[in-house]
């Protein structure tokens, strides 16, 4: 076993190195990407440990690569790592038919469900390594859909095929028929500009059925004086999603800032207005002294992401003062463009975390003082959950703009493991908890929040130890009926296999109808794909209803990995 593992961790650097020196128009572009993702490592090391394993999913797949590159097996070609290959034996050539013509993905889904991204893509080129998709956001607007999500694949494909652009771990999939079928894009666009990078971590929104967003990490850029930056990107679609703009730098930080988690929001009111949130890992010693600063910031755009303004502070912490982490933003807004933010906070003097909700009534330029909405226990035990991978608590939010009597009301969710915490040997004494689904809701613009529920409580005749209920994503729809998606255990009596559930709520939350959107059962895998983090399934799935109210319903994107590797597909509820 240790000799297969190393032999695949050979290989995945040697085709990374492949990528990184063939794909490029001089080794002297290759050395620049390696010394910034150096940089980003570098600066994550001096966090606290604990920290680190909080940290978005698109910012492992950072270190994991930064971490492949920086292995002494990298130098077995010679040169400093650098790999030379015969004439029509380059990545081009390895990689050109990993990029499929684009068109309608073939036949349903696993289980029952809507097939999103495409799996002939999965193997094309590689045995040895497969192509990872997963952690998903979705916007809904009239008749059309798009999905984002983290694509490894669409690494392959830029830095191995697109040798004149930037690189790109992100994808997205549009459908013209409200989420019935799909066509993947096969990788986010990046720009073509050498120095890009975006990492991951999508979220899309819309205001329009042509005029789609997509926010994701901007691992490194260069702006147009020749400073290099690190931030969140924005691309935009004025054609539903069917093409994308270059990669716009919403927030730009020197490498003194390592930026992390962002979420992206439309404005009812406003279609040209955008709001990006995100965790700024500080170490500039601006506003914290000698220290490190943890801070969710909001970025804010007037004129559909052509331009962005200052960012403005929901929350910081000075972490050697008070030794407290935040992480986790989740932006939502109202009807009457109030701008909701949630979040989780990490204190250090208590072992239970709380789940927090900030708002802005002037457009994001000033936020109020954050409202704590729940304690919330970490589940798992150290960040992982059965299966040993990542997993987190970081809520949802989502607001009603229907035109009924419960308009405005706030909804939050997020999982949390204290209602059932048992003895685990292994981890030296310590303990497991099984996570629930939680929610709760505030009435009064998100000043008050109601005790939190289990949306769908563990069964009396479930006789097993525990199951786990993660991820869940949480919308409203023109009705103002809540839904509300997660992964579940409970079909498995030793806690091992993932199904999809959905829960609807007709009466504002007060009960819940559930559903199995996904008959096909799956056990996570592990080092499939040498370009993600072996413990990664990803950070989030989000659930979108139709911004446009025109449709009731929800739609939701998730993963699923009955192939051998994940795939993303989706399931509606009408």
């Amino acid at each position: 076993m240790k000799h297969a593992r190393s032999c695949f961790q050979v290989v995945t650097t040697f085709t990374v190195l492949v990528f990184l020196f063939v794909g490029n128009a001089n080794a002297q572009t290759a050395v620049i990407r390696k010394d910034h993702l150096n940089k980003t490592r570098n600066l994550i090391s001096k966090i606290p440990a604990q920290h680190q394993k909080l940290l978005s999913s698109g910012m492992q797949r950072i270190l994991q690569l930064a971490q492949v590159l920086n292995d002494d097996r990298s130098k077995m070609a010679g040169n400093r790592g650098m790999i030379t290959m015969s004439p029509g034996v380059g990545a081009a050539n390895a990689l050109t038919s990993a990029v499929a013509p684009f068109a309608a993905i073939p036949g349903p889904g696993p289980g029952g469900t809507i097939r999103v991204s495409d799996p002939r893509l999965d193997f094309a080129n590689s045995v040895i390594t497969s192509f990872t998709q997963s952690e998903t956001s979705s916007a809904w607007c009239g008749n059309t859909v798009v999905v984002g999500y983290n694509d490894s694949g669409a690494f392959a494909r830029t830095a191995g095929v697109n040798y004149f652009g930037g690189w790109s771990m992100s994808s997205a999939s549009y459908s013209n028929d409200s989420g019935r079928t799909f066509v993947d894009i096969g990788y986010m666009n990046p720009g073509n500009k050498f120095l890009n990078f975006i990492a991951g971590d999508p979220v899309v929104a819309c205001t329009s059925p042509t005029q789609f967003y997509y926010s994701s990490i901007f691992a490194f850029g260069q702006d147009s004086s020749g400073n290099f930056f690190n931030g969140v990107a924005v691309n935009s679609s004025s054609d539903g999603g069917q093409t994308w703009s270059d990669p716009a730098a919403a927030v730009a930080k020197d490498f003194n800032h390592s930026i992390d988690k962002p979420w992206l929001a439309a404005d009812p009111t406003n279609a040209n207005r955008l709001y990006v949130t995100y965790t700024d890992l500080d170490f500039s010693g601006v506003r914290c002294p000698n220290d490190i600063r943890y801070a969710i910031e909001l970025v804010s755009s007037a004129d559909g992401g052509g331009t962005w303004g200052a960012p403005g502070i929901v929350h910081e912490e000075c972490f050697f003062t008070g030794g407290n982490f935040l992480e986790g933003s989740n932006a939502v807004v109202a009807q009457d463009g109030t701008v909701y933010v949630g979040y989780e906070l990490f204190p250090s003097a208590v072992p239970q975390n709380e789940i927090q909700l900030a708002k802005s009534v002037d457009h994001g330029q000033t936020f109020g003082a954050p409202v704590k909405v729940s304690d919330v226990w970490p589940n798992g035990n150290s960040g992982l959950l059965q299966g040993g991978f990542h997993n987190n608590e970081f809520p949802q939010v989502a607001v009603d703009r229907s035109r009924g009597l419960s308009r405005g009301t706030v909804y939050i969710t997020w999982s949390d493991g204290s209602n059932n915490i048992v003895f685990d040997l292994f981890p030296f004494f310590d303990a497991y908890a099984y996570p629930d689904v939680m929610v709760a809701k505030s009435t009064d613009g998100g000043q008050t929040f109601t005790a939190p529920t289990a949306v769908s409580p563990k069964s009396s005749n479930f006789t097993g130890r525990g199951r786990d209920q993660f991820f869940p994503g949480i919308a409203v729809d023109t009705r103002g009926n809540v839904g509300l998606c997660y992964y579940d255990r409970r079909l498995d009596q030793v806690n091992t296999a993932i199904d999809r559930y959905c829960s609807v709520s007709e009466n504002h939350g007060a009960s819940w109808k559930e559903e199995r959107v996904s008959e096909a059962r799956w056990v996570p895998a592990h080092a499939a794909d040498g370009l993600v983090d072996l413990h990664y399934i990803g950070d989030y799935d989000a659930l979108s209803s139709d911004f446009l109210l025109q449709h009731g319903g929800f739609f939701g994107a998730f993963q699923v990995q009955t192939m051998g590797n994940p795939d993303v597909v989706a399931a509606r509820l009408d």
